[in-house]
């Protein structure tokens, strides 16, 4: 057991009140489950907006929604100086989970002594504490109920700590600071019984592009933890910079990194995958090639590399700097070995993602070594023929992970790569299901794009970070020119919930639809940092990250954004209250007024077509993808 100390009896608050009592009060309009503002009648005692919301069925306060759910309509005073905890297993991080989420709820409260005295007392039962680091699969399941007697009584079961961690992250949320009433209170009759629908819901983090601090990493951690998803996908390095410390590679972040000041030691990252595991997220590290490679190599052979930093970029790259792996090098894959063993040692993943898109076959079909390589094993210049060398970096590329994952000690991480040439119907032949997953972006409206189809009916794993659906990069001004960046436009919350990769599948008329379905392993929102350091990341992120979290964590059964509006907007004045830097969605007046300010759906809004309808109805096929494809491989291939 396990008592908070009585000297937080006193507790202190983040804005002292300015003294004035509100005239309003908050009424339950159940048939809506909306909280309706009014001013009350004669001698009619008043309700906050923040109770009203604990107290109001149908709706609920809960982010994400659980599975399975009743709630009652009534809430108990407590003191959270009067917390107690007792669990069977894992008993310290269990309390820190606990001891995390009260201070975030006392943040909200008033200076001074309170006057309930009923205490709260949390019973976690662990089934299993041998899973001590999270990975996709781990169970997250987990029971949870709340009852009154003389004082409130919480059990909690679950089958890992991750559960109980989620089952903790539900229950503050059915706890407020009650303004009117200067208490603090819980939603006093509460069965729960929840588990995610898909087992990796999380973020793509660039911190390449521009170096992003580890206290904003934290941050993005913590609003993750807060929507109970569970990756945190780290884009570490890319052309642009190399901000990793190695031991065996030293010179690599002295040429790689912007500055001295910019960069994360092994001590950061030992700091950040303990920090992630307590807040139920695991760490996915990416080592992103044969592309996206440049910044850091200076300090190797020069040959290891390939039209690093060419000019005029847009002929050898998709965007400044450039720069790839030359696949002919045998000294190329040692160092890439290092690089694979010192993050295997740092991380110790599960999950590798190697990265894999972009490869620019017009700097490859530049080097003279590469086309000396091809022509010894009978090989030209065509697309095929560096597909051919393409695989064969992929596959050396494993042998010295899994050569790798053996020195360190560890089992063969389960490795991602994401969509790509390599993922085409005539190319997916060189990927194992059984070893990769991949992390499909293309763009999931696009009928005539044949990825999606093709990975799936090939048996392939998939998590969904569709460019359409998933991006929060998109919509803003042009970087490399004038207008819009190159996916505008901007994806509201709205579309990033409704982006449902069971749908997807559907749309695409694919073959083994419901096996396709049970080899979706998930989603990840993809923030890419061209234009966003640690300055505006928060905003960007949030609440849109948070969409997705429920859209993973209910699947099918989240049903459309309408019908999470008014919860939606209650959780992004959660993650503010909370001290993330989410961005607004509505005006306060109404947070403040719910209901008022969303317009009636159109009365003849669009249903969802499969390919085949969109095909049909646009003519056999179309030439427009034909035209972009062959444009595209005249440019790599011959360098118009």
């Amino acid at each position: 057991m396990c008592w908070l100390p009585v000297a937080l009896l006193f507790l202190s608050s983040v804005s002292p009140s300015l003294g004035f009592d509100s005239p309003w009060t908050f009424t339950c309009a159940q048939a809506r489950g909306l909280c309706v503002k009014r001013l009350p009648e004669e001698n009619e005692a008043q309700t906050s907006q923040s109770v009203c919301s604990l107290t109001c069925p149908p709706s609920s306060v809960l982010w994400p929604l659980p599975t399975n759910y009743s709630l009652g309509s009534t809430v108990t005073p407590f003191n959270p100086a009067l917390v107690t905890v007792e669990s069977n297993a894992m008993s310290s991080r269990v309390e820190g989970a606990v001891w995390r989420m009260r201070d975030l709820l006392t943040m909200k409260g008033e200076e001074g002594p309170l006057d309930s005295q009923v205490s709260l007392t949390i019973n976690v039962d662990i089934i299993s504490s041998a899973q001590a680091v999270p990975a996709v699969g781990v169970d997250e399941s987990y029971a949870l109920s709340v009852s009154k007697t003389e004082d409130v009584v919480v059990n909690i079961k679950a089958e890992t700590f991750f559960g109980a961690r989620h089952a903790i992250e539900t229950l503050f949320q059915l706890t407020e600071w009650d303004s009117f009433t200067h208490a603090y209170v819980i939603q006093d009759s509460v069965q729960i019984e929840d588990e995610p629908f898909y087992p990796h819901r999380g973020i793509s983090l660039d911190t390449s592009r521009n170096f992003i601090p580890v206290s904003k990493i934290k941050e993005l951690i913590d609003s993750l933890s807060y929507s109970k998803m569970n990756v945190f996908h780290w884009h570490i390095t890319d052309t642009q910079s190399f901000p990793l410390i190695l031991d065996s590679l030293p010179d690599f972040v002295k040429f790689g990194a912007y500055s001295p000041d910019m960069v994360y030691t092994r001590a950061d990252v030992a700091d950040l995958v303990s920090y992630a595991s307590d807040r139920g997220v695991m760490i996915i590290p990416e080592l992103d090639a044969p592309a996206h490679v440049g910044a850091g190599w200076e300090a190797v052979e020069d040959t290891f590399t390939v039209c690093r930093d060419a000019e005029p970029w847009q002929s050898w790259c998709v965007q400044p700097p450039c720069g790839q792996l030359n696949p002919a090098s045998q000294g190329m894959y040692d160092v890439l070995e290092m690089i694979h063993k010192e993050f295997l040692e740092m991380f110790q993943p599960s999950t590798l993602h190697m990265g894999g898109d972009e490869v620019h076959f017009g700097c490859w079909n530049s080097s003279d070594s590469i086309i000396e390589w091809l022509k010894n094993e009978g090989k030209g210049r065509n697309e095929e023929d560096f597909m051919y060398i393409w695989n064969h970096f992929q596959t050396e590329s494993l042998k010295r992970v899994v050569k790798a994952s053996s020195e360190v000690g560890i089992p063969t991480p389960r490795v991602t790569l994401w969509s790509s040439h390599l993922t085409l119907p005539q190319y997916i032949h060189y990927l194992d299901p059984d070893t990769y997953t991949v992390q499909i972006w293309a763009d999931s409206s696009d009928c005539e794009e044949p990825t999606i189809k093709t990975v799936a009916e090939a048996g392939l794993k998939m998590v969904f970070s569709n460019v359409d659906g998933a991006y929060l990069d998109c919509g803003f001004a042009g970087w490399v020119t004038d207008g819009n960046n190159w996916c505008s436009p901007y994806k509201g919350w709205q579309e990033i919930y409704e982006n449902d990769p069971h749908k997807i599948i559907e749309r695409h008329n694919v073959k083994n639809e419901e096996v396709a379905k049970s080899n979706i392993l998930g989603g990840e929102v993809a923030m890419w940092t061209e234009q966003t350091d640690g300055m505006s990341l928060m905003a960007k992120v949030e609440p849109r990250a948070a969409a997705y979290a429920e859209r993973l964590w209910r699947g099918p059964s989240a049903g459309g954004w309408r019908q999470a509006e008014t919860r939606m907007v209650r959780h992004r004045e959660r993650l503010r209250e909370r001290g993330v830097g989410a961005d607004a969605l509505v005006q306060r007046w109404c947070n403040q007024n719910e209901g008022k300010c969303l317009l009636p759906p159109p009365e003849n809004e669009e249903t969802t077509t499969t390919c085949s309808d969109t095909i049909n109805s646009a003519g056999k096929h179309g030439m427009s993808g034909v035209i972009f494809v062959t444009f595209y491989l005249c440019l790599v291939l011959f360098k118009i």
